[in-house]
């Protein structure tokens, strides 16, 4: 059986590393791609842009 790889836009990666470093969304709007990707990774989440 495979497992259902989640994939994840941009403004969901936002709301996502908003929570999860507990940062206002002005700071995490300012996040690189790299650095959202890295959250989503963490999260074993595939990022979508």
């Amino acid at each position: 059986m495979k497992t259902k790889i989640h994939t994840v836009s941009k403004s969901r990666a936002v709301e996502i590393a908003m929570n999860h470093n507990c940062v206002s969304r002005e700071i995490a709007e300012r996040y690189t791609n790299s650095e959202l990707k890295e959250v989503l990774k963490q999260l074993k989440l595939k990022a979508n842009f």
